[in-house]
């Protein structure tokens, strides 16, 4: 998350991550959110260039997942 704040993305692709809690990017980069409590945002986190899932599972209980659509695997079915 702070490598892609910073700019360190791939053109025209978005990363996905985990390792570090979503929280992060939700207070740190985009101060949206809490850091601790009830209340932290540990939903995934969209920046430019990256998507972040790690919900820190131990602590906060929660499993994030996201859907992503191949376009390419169109009409294989």
């Amino acid at each position: 998350m702070i490598a892609a704040k910073q700019g360190a993305i791939e053109k025209g692709k978005t990363i996905l991550c985990g390792h570090f809690p979503c929280a992060y990017g939700h207070d740190f980069i985009e101060k949206d959110g809490i850091v601790e409590g009830e209340e932290t945002d540990f939903s995934p986190y969209y920046g430019k260039g990256i998507i972040a899932i790690d919900a820190y599972t131990v602590g906060s209980g929660k499993v994030n997942c996201v859907v992503i659509k191949d376009e390419s695997m169109e009409g294989l079915n």
